[in-house]
């Protein structure tokens, strides 16, 4: 049903996202890339999409997601202001509530734990891409587009992130068409800040009139997690198929439906944040085109926010393989085995 891939959309899915990793071993190693020229995702999906849109070989790839400490994404760093706030509070405020540095984040910024560790990830990352001699970061979608002070001169694949504007109830798309200007680090930041886990990102924004004011941003995941149909488009294909644009190609994880024993207040959110993932679901059902272009990966049971992973431990490499294995199936036999 493919004559050549031209879009790969990558679904949210916190830790699930190394699965990533295995499809594009396979893709890259079987000749499915070379037409690529677009990537888009949300949450996990989005740093997926990110990295590979710096159209480096897979090994390149492989070794710069290596790099993310799982472990330190969920970060409690001490927010910005809560220094003279709390400074002198926060000892005896810890003994009876916990961890104040959390909950005045919770308090101020609507979610419990920083994103600091992961942003300053994702700057460098993406800061290694670039010739600091001809632009210093930080970089946007628009810098994105200009291969003239990218390392090597090397064209980048066009971007595009889903974030979630809370302040406008609608899903954002960060892209070079849409928020040229907009640093890529930050809108990767929006896209993976699961709401109330973890710290939503405020900005500061002015109207066609100079009036300022301040718009919440959070995880693209919660409107839109699986964004298969952004290029549905004649825009991007003019032979469209029943609505859908075949030469996209989306990675997303099984879906599984189980009741859930609510007992805390974490599994209450976890829950609500999951009623929004079935709403989705049957959207995608609606089409029967989506399954058709659409690898799904079976992740068994291992937790979206179980953070506590490493790149050489088993879980790692099962989610690797797992993603390796459902393209293998997708498309049939290919020419390589998983090293």
């Amino acid at each position: 049903m493919f004559g050549k891939i031209e879009n790969l959309v990558f679904e949210g899915g916190g830790v699930l996202g190394i699965a990533y990793l295995g499809v594009l071993h396979y893709l890259f190693y079987n000749g499915f890339m070379g037409d690529v020229s677009r990537v888009a995702g949300t949450s996990a999906g989005a740093i997926t999409a990110c990295i590979t849109s710096f159209n480096l070989p897979f090994w390149d790839i492989r070794k710069i997601s290596g790099t993310l400490d799982y472990r330190k994404i969920p970060s409690k760093g001490q927010p910005e202001h809560i220094g003279f706030v709390l400074e002198d509070m926060s000892e005896v405020m810890g003994r009876f509530l916990g961890d104040v540095s959390c909950i005045y984040r919770l308090m101020n910024h609507y979610g419990w734990f920083s994103t600091d560790y992961f942003y300053s990830w994702m700057k460098e990352v993406i800061d290694g891409q670039f010739d600091f001699a001809k632009k210093l970061p930080p970089y946007t979608f628009e810098d994105f587009k200009n291969p003239s002070i990218h390392k090597d001169n090397r064209a980048f694949l066009d971007l595009y992130v889903i974030g979630t504007d809370i302040s406008m109830k609608t899903t954002q798309i960060f892209s070079f068409e849409t928020t040229p200007t907009m640093e890529v680090a930050e809108a990767v930041r929006i896209s993976m800040s699961v709401p109330i886990f973890f710290e939503a990102v405020i900005k500061e924004q002015t109207d066609s009139l100079g009036n300022s004011f301040s718009n919440v941003f959070c995880d693209g995941g919660l409107m839109n997690n699986y964004p298969l149909n952004i290029f549905d488009n004649p825009a991007f294909n003019a032979n469209l198929y029943e609505g859908a644009n075949m030469s996209t190609l989306g990675i997303r994880f099984k879906n599984k439906l189980s009741r859930n024993e609510i007992d805390s207040l974490w599994k209450y959110i976890e829950s609500l944040l999951r009623v929004s993932s079935y709403i989705q679901q049957q959207s995608y059902e609606s089409n029967p085109m989506n399954k058709e272009r659409s690898v799904i990966i079976d992740t068994k049971d291992i937790h979206p926010l179980d953070f506590d992973i490493g790149v050489n431990e088993t879980t790692y490499h099962f989610l690797y393989r797992q993603g390796y294995i459902a393209a293998k199936e997708f498309f049939g036999d290919g020419r390589y085995g998983l090293i």
